[in-house]
């Protein structure tokens, strides 16, 4: 027998078995300090990070209402609102055209009186240039306003899917009552005072 193949191979068996037993501490000790810490793990797992906390769920419903309208109010399980979001833009929408076809209207009798053209007519000519003027001044501030509204709309999606998903954070369960009871008190000259009461309890 060769004995240096024979110190060779009980030096590599030493080697290795010093290498398993180091490796198996490491990772012990990085699952005790991962256990204090509040999270157990096992050597070689694959660990899922959940993202999708009550902590980040209102920033999360705003910007998902902020690229598509409604789709924070999906996130939040809300469905009914999203109705009412798009139904309130196609309102806003169709006054918009509507003020928008008036002033064009109005602007195009305005031009008709200021451009000193005998070709052009206003459309009716039992008003003057002063009515037009107003008419014209009137028309585009509603649709001016309306464009605003329709701004606001979207903001208001994007706020009502934020606070909708901080609200989620609370429950209200059996444990909380609210009661309107009589009470019976006394006041400083010994006469009764009967009323009533409403109490809160947090069982």
């Amino acid at each position: 027998m060769n004995w240096d193949y024979f110190c060779a191979f009980i030096l590599f068996c030493v080697f290795f078995s010093n290498s398993v037993q180091a490796q198996d501490k490491a990772d012990s000790i990085a699952v005790s300090e991962n256990s204090q810490n509040g999270i157990s793990v096992k050597s070689n797992e694959i660990v899922d990070i959940i993202t999708d906390t009550l902590n980040n769920r209102p920033t999360i419903a705003a910007w998902y209402s902020a690229a598509l309208p409604g789709l924070g109010q999906a996130y939040n399980k809300k469905y009914w609102k999203i109705p009412l979001i798009y139904s309130g833009g196609v309102v806003i929408g169709y006054y918009i055209n509507y003020n928008h076809q008036l002033y064009k209207q109005y602007r195009d009798g305005l031009l008709a009186f200021i451009d000193q053209d005998d070709r052009t007519v206003p459309f009716d000519p039992r008003l003057d240039q002063s009515d037009y003027q107003r008419a014209t001044d009137y028309w585009r501030r509603n649709r001016d306003l309306l464009m605003i509204g329709t701004f606001l709309l979207y903001l208001m999606n994007i706020v009502d899917a934020h606070v909708d998903a901080h609200l989620a954070a609370f429950t209200v369960d059996e444990d909380i009552s609210l009661k309107l009871e009589p009470s019976f008190s006394q006041t400083a000259m010994q006469t009764n005072l009967i009323g009533l009461s409403l109490k809160l309890r947090f069982n």
